[in-house]
């Protein structure tokens, strides 16, 4: 027999819907969340209220269709999200909307942020990307029911937010903090990635290839010199293979003196160096 009760529900919601206010999970009076009970009847936020503070009582009890019941407020105007997610995921109780803002950064692009993290591949669970539909309409319903019948356990939505499902508030909560956090850390390691490779772009000393070319005295000192600057002027060059490249150069006398002094100029050995530590 459950061990639920419908005043424990409420004060487990107030409590959930603070944690998404700290964790910067929700701004304004934006996110909503919704719990199953034993009979079917639906505990959903209410409408125009910051989940900020947010009072037991303050909470609309609804039918299984999302209507209010006698003498309650006015639930969220997404209640029909949360009622196609219950219709077709029969063992969820809960369901948390949110608008976290890296989330819904990324739902700009089209796509899903990377998820190799050790944390999104071991506790994310399954997530997918739905197109975009207006706020509490029928047809956002329809899209992310099936999403959810998949069954998928969290979408990130094109240009609105967030939905996660669990069994229990715990289990939506921690999928919501954590696919935020996977944005953010791939949002992050995008703009480092980008950073590293302007600094490597404008700090690459050009290497006098015509001249060299000019010089080299038979076909294979002029191969060796190409496959240096094909390297050398890709967007990602590989220390290693550079480093094999420039030794083949200097193997042939009539380039290697002058490709030996581009080569040990300070700006070209702090770009070689900066391979070396960035692992490329």
């Amino acid at each position: 027999m459950s061990t639920h009760t419908e005043a424990g529900d409420r004060e487990a919601i107030v409590v959930y819907a603070a944690l998404l206010w700290q964790r910067g999970l929700v701004a304004g009076n934006s996110g909503n969340i919704s719990m199953r009970l034993d009979d079917g009847t639906l505990l959903v936020t209410p409408t125009g209220i910051s989940l900020r503070a947010l009072a037991p009582h303050e909470i609309v009890r609804t039918d299984a269709r999302g209507l209010a019941l006698a003498g309650e407020g006015r639930p969220t105007s997404e209640v029909p999200l949360h009622v196609a997610a219950y219709a077709v995921r029969p063992e969820i109780r809960c369901v948390v909307h949110t608008h976290p803002t890296y989330c819904v950064a990324w739902s700009k692009t089209g796509a899903l942020f990377p998820r190799d993290t050790v944390g999104a591949i071991e506790s994310l669970g399954s997530i997918a990307w739905t197109r975009y539909a207006r706020s509490g309409t029928t047809e956002l319903a329809e899209i992310c029911s099936h999403a959810f019948a998949r069954p998928v356990d969290t979408i990130v939505m094109e240009r609105h937010g967030l939905s996660s499902v669990g069994h229990d508030l715990e289990t939506a909560f921690v999928r919501t903090d954590l696919a935020e956090q996977t944005a953010r850390i791939e949002y992050a390691a995008f703009a480092l990635r980008a950073a590293n490779d302007r600094a490597m772009s404008d700090s690459r000393l050009p290497l006098p290839y015509d001249e060299l070319h000019a010089a080299a005295t038979d076909d294979a000192a002029r191969a060796a010199l190409a496959d240096f600057q094909g390297e050398y002027g890709s967007a990602t060059p590989n220390s290693v293979t550079l480093h094999a490249h420039a030794e083949r150069v200097r193997g042939f006398a009539a380039v290697a003196g002058p490709f030996e002094r581009w080569w040990l100029d300070p700006r070209v050995q702090a770009f070689v160096s900066e391979l070396n530590a960035t692992g490329l």
